[in-house]
């Protein structure tokens, strides 16, 4: 992939109307120092290339700082208020990221090598800390005439991160358990994935709106997006295109994880088709063939069909959600049209 590659084509606006306040902003809070340590976070955020050269390369989607600014904008508020935050939530994000791809042996992530595949497990870690404490810094910047606000982003915030680091716990307690439930496994999700997405749309509404009504309705539809999210990801990790996803075709079967398709193909299938699944995900590696046999038992059970379902299903519950928020003008066509990419999207 070229290293021009800076956005994808097919972004909503929501995810880019932002982007280069949040690349500014983002800059100055990771780029203000000069040491290697903080080359390998330039490397990280797309801004380099591993010798520290400065490049424009293809960049996360942004979707938890953009989600942020963009809450904050639909409800008439200043999104230079809210702006401290959503860099505090991306910086949270990619220092997870950091932790995840050294937890699932990841070496590729948005077409290049990740962290630890390049420098190692133990300068990974440090990076990831590293960018964990430049988000709290971030925070600590807010500025506002109401000290109860300060305080009630700052606890979303520290929540979402605790909840987030459990959910990554639960995730990795689930390899290799044969009897996860599809209740067990959308628990784990809340928290590993829909944790940040929740707090992003929670503080911009709390920013912008004096109404917690407002505020209420946002943590609920942030609670779906989530879930839309990570389901729509364990779609992709098995069937997605390794142009559009950066990763192999069947990534997460061939690293054996438990996502969505494959607990609920565990939980409604005959024993027969259990004891297959749990066979194979107890090889030491999984070969093509195997690969191949494991997407055949996940057609018969229609499991890429069970999960899209649930993700346009939350799709609708969200477009009920928003007809109750009193947006700015065209906000709710924005926010419609973020809506329908996470439903479809390719990566």
């Amino acid at each position: 992939m070229p290293d021009s590659v800076h956005l994808k084509p097919d972004l909503p606006s929501v995810l880019s109307r932002y982007r280069d306040v949040l690349d500014l902003a983002l800059k100055d809070t990771v780029s203000d120092r000069h040491v290697f340590l903080y080359d390998m976070l330039r490397y990280c955020m797309g801004w380099s290339d591993a010798d520290g050269t400065p490049l424009e390369t293809e960049k996360g989607k942004g979707v938890r700082p953009s989600l942020c600014l963009f809450t904050c904008d639909a409800l008439g508020g200043d999104i230079e208020k809210a702006l401290p935050a959503a860099v505090s939530l991306e910086l949270i994000h990619n220092f997870s990221l950091i932790h995840d791809e050294i937890q699932d042996s990841d070496e590729i992530r948005h077409h290049r090598p990740t962290l630890w595949n390049i420098w190692g497990v133990p300068k990974a870690l440090f990076a990831g800390n590293v960018m964990r404490v430049l988000a709290d810094r971030s925070m600590s910047t807010m500025l506002s005439d109401d000290p109860k606000l300060l305080s009630a982003s700052s606890s979303i915030v520290s929540e979402a991160c605790l909840e987030m680091i459990e959910g990554q716990y639960m995730d990795i307690s689930f390899e290799g358990g044969n009897s996860i439930t599809v209740d067990q496994y959308m628990k784990m999700i809340s928290h590993k994935t829909g944790a940040l997405l929740r707090s992003s749309v929670h503080i911009g509404a709390i920013i912008a709106s004096k109404d917690g009504r407002d505020a209420d309705i946002f943590r609920e539809i942030g609670v779906k997006l989530g879930f839309m999210f990570q389901i729509r990801d364990d779609i992709l990790g098995i069937w997605g295109e390794t142009t559009s996803t950066g990763k192999p075709v069947g990534s997460d079967i061939r690293r054996k994880k438990n996502t969505l398709p494959i607990v609920h193909a565990r939980e409604t299938q005959t024993q027969t088709y259990k004891k297959e699944i749990s066979e194979l995900y107890s090889l030491e590696s999984l070969e093509d063939h195997h690969v191949d046999r494991l997407l055949d038992i996940l057609d018969v059970t229609k499991a890429s069909h069970y999960c899209q379902d649930m993700v346009e299903n939350y799709a609708l519950e969200v477009s009920k959600d928003i007809q109750n928020i009193r947006f700015s003008k065209n906000s709710r066509r924005d926010f419609r049209e973020l809506v329908s990419f996470l439903v479809d999207r390719s990566f």
